[in-house]
């Protein structure tokens, strides 16, 4: 499991994130999760409270991406660290 409080090991995922998804071919790839996750919809269903859980959970792996593409190593290991905070 990666250490997402280690920066090294921040910076080496987030190399390869962007080696993969900066391509062309790793942007239609990115189209395709974000289409395939919901992405750009709603996550509410006002009929089914398990499905707004199910919608969220679709684009967590898309928002995981995301952040490692958009944001510096050191914000996502201060990220990481007030999540271990909150949680311990």
């Amino acid at each position: 499991m990666i250490d997402l409080t280690n920066i090294n090991e921040v910076k080496s995922v987030q190399h390869n994130i962007h080696a993969t998804f900066d391509s062309p071919q790793g942007k239609e790839v990115m189209r395709f999760l974000e289409q395939a996750s919901g992405w750009y919809e709603s996550i509410f269903d006002p009929d089914n409270r398990d499905r707004i859980l199910i919608n969220a959970g679709r684009r967590e792996v898309v928002a995981t991406l995301k952040t490692f593409l958009e944001q510096p190593p050191e914000q996502i290991v201060a990220m990481a660290e007030q999540k271990e905070q909150n949680n311990g």
